[in-house]
């Protein structure tokens, strides 16, 4: 049976779906955008005046730019010229409206899609453009306009072969020069908001990161100059966008396979504007995004011309910056460009490369070590820590790993130093311990002597974070003898706040010398646990012995099911012995 649609019914489903997730309007919904009747309806409740609230409008508008992108090649020209003519009144409307800027996109959505589809932006382009350019209110819904259309020109978003969407873009570059040429007259417009230049270098940015403007021709812009003042001064009106101008230029260099000096330069001589923006987290950000594309582009470019090594190191320089001072949140972006300059050095062992990058990976690691550091409050805490330190200590963890082959032995030896020093404070300890297992993999034969060394040095360190660095050293593989491994669990487990989760998830280090689980069984009671966490345990070492070769199965079977708990009340020694026979 069809289901009936009214534009009544439509507004009740959306608001019901926006006030939680229904199923009934869901599909009500979906099946409405497939229908034939979304044509009438969507422009029915785009019509309606007084109009509807914003986000029945937008589901409105939506429905429609779904629909034009599907059944555009049944429209006739009659109708694709009417419907235009309508998108082009309703987004009049809606820029008069307050808060109507989703509105706006979906219409703009609307109208990209229809004339791209119908690839005659060679006049439909500059006649909209005029017809939007009058009141102030319908310049700023034609900027928001602007900014979708090279959106839209991604295969995913419209139902054309590749020959056609390369008609529509070589169409759309031919009109660039244009568009930059309307943008860049109207920040100049006296009648226009204060925000119409954040708008202007929105859109320049949207057409340059599609590739439809060339970086070469936005340097020679007005534009430009424009977005340079905001990010030297810096201004915080503007900075986004401007940023955005300048990554999406960088990011089509690299596209082309041109990175302009001029636009390398310019980047560089953002550094004293990101030092005054100390504390101010966003703009921070924005020049993060900067820096690193910087970086990257030019490292793609000149990977294989040791002429311009020069070049490359300011864009390391840029990389410190942002380790030195930059908040965590904002460091995280940059760090993976490190991972890039260590692979490139391994994957060459050239000497001279060694020597010209290793000083900047030492500068890097003085700058991180204080940086991952935890906060001193945390010293009686239980891990895990936060989710913003685990996820930063991750990435850290990662590019440690990855220049491991880069540092020397005197670093290591300070590191060692640090973490084995008495009257280093809980925190240097920690997180020293923390570099040193990321960064002692390059030296193997070294590896034992190091970890049993802090282990003797540091057991007794009471702090949570330290005793879960000890687990961790404890791990790695072939490094520590099953003699140490046993008194480093056994250590943690007497405790007096032993962290019960740190040991299970080790107990497999033990095998598969089962004995060593039979023991712990056995000494059960002498550990610091409440009697779940003790049958906790128990339940962990019987799974691990149900992973033995069938033969030690029933040695070890028989060794657990004769124990004798005498520490304790009878009818616990009852549930443990039922837990093992259910175990078996």
């Amino acid at each position: 049976m069809s289901t009936e649609f009214t534009a009544d019914q439509v507004i009740d489903a959306v608001n019901t779906l926006s006030l939680g997730n229904v199923v009934w309007a869901d599909e009500y919904l979906a099946a409405f955008q497939k229908s034939n009747d979304t044509w009438i309806i969507a422009e029915e409740i785009l019509s309606h005046r007084p109009p509807h609230d914003v986000h029945i409008m937008t589901f409105a508008a939506m429905s429609l730019a779904k629909k034009i992108k599907e059944c555009f090649h049944s429209l006739r020209k009659p109708q694709l010229v009417s419907l235009r003519d309508c998108l082009i009144n309703h987004l009049k409307y809606a820029a008069m409206m307050s808060d109507s800027n989703s509105l706006i996109v979906q219409l703009g959505v609307c109208l990209s899609a229809l004339g791209l589809m119908a690839a005659q932006w060679d006049y439909d382009l500059e006649d909209f453009v005029t017809k939007l350019s009058g009141k102030p209110q319908h310049v700023m819904a034609l900027l928001e306009v602007l900014r979708v259309v090279p959106e839209e020109t991604r295969p995913s978003n419209l139902l054309l072969s590749a020959e056609q969407l390369h008609f529509v873009i070589h169409e759309l570059r031919f009109q660039s020069t244009y568009i930059l040429d309307v943008l860049e007259g109207l920040v100049e417009r006296p009648d226009l908001p204060d925000d119409v230049l954040s708008k202007c270098l929105a859109a320049c940015a949207s057409w340059t990161k599609f590739g439809l403007l060339s970086p070469n021709e936005v340097l020679d812009s007005k534009l430009l100059v424009k977005a340079e003042f905001i990010l030297v001064t810096p201004l915080a009106e503007g900075h986004l966008q401007a940023a955005e101008l300048l990554v999406a230029m960088l990011e089509q260099s690299l596209v082309r396979v041109d990175l302009n000096g001029r636009l390398a330069d310019l980047v560089i001589s953002l550094k004293p504007a990101f030092k005054r923006s100390m504390g101010e987290s966003p703009l921070l950000q924005n020049y993060c995004n900067i820096f690193v594309n910087l970086f990257h582009t030019h490292f793609q470019l000149t990977q294989t011309n040791p002429e311009r090594l020069e070049e490359r190191l300011q864009t390391i320089e840029l990389l410190l910056l942002i380790a030195e001072l930059s908040p965590l949140e904002v460091i995280e972006a940059s760090l993976g460009m490190w991972s890039s300059i260590s692979e490139e050095v391994f994957q060459h062992a050239d000497p001279h490369k060694y020597s010209v990058y290793r000083p900047y990976f030492l500068r890097l690691l003085d700058l991180l070590l204080p940086r991952a550091a935890l906060p001193a409050s945390y010293e009686f805490m239980m891990p895990p820590d936060s989710a913003d330190i685990q996820r930063f200590r991750g990435l850290i963890g990662e590019v440690l790993l990855d220049m491991a082959h880069i540092i020397n032995a005197d670093t290591l030896e300070k590191l060692y130093n640090i973490v084995v020093d008495r009257q280093s404070s809980w925190t240097e300890v920690e997180v020293g311990v923390f570099f040193l297992r990321h960064l002692m993999g390059n030296i193997k034969k070294q590896q034992t002597d190091i970890i049993l060394g802090i282990l003797n040095s540091i057991h007794d360190r009471p702090q949570a974070f330290i005793r879960l660095q000890l687990l961790e050293l404890i791990s790695i593989p072939e490094t520590v003898s099953i003699e140490t491994i046993w008194a480093c669990l056994v250590n943690e487990l007497r405790r007096a706040d032993p962290m019960l989760p740190a040991v299970e998830c080790r107990l497999n280090l033990l095998m598969p010398h089962w004995n060593y689980l039979v023991i712990l069984a056995i000494e059960v009671d002498e550990f610091r646990l409440e009697e779940s966490e003790r049958c906790q345990l128990l339940s962990s070492v019987c799974a691990l012995i149900r992973e033995l070769p069938a033969a030690d199965i029933l040695r070890a079977q028989r060794s657990m099911l004769n124990i004798k708990w005498l520490k304790c009340p009878v009818h616990w020694q009852e549930n443990r012995l039922r837990l093992l026979q259910n175990s078996f």
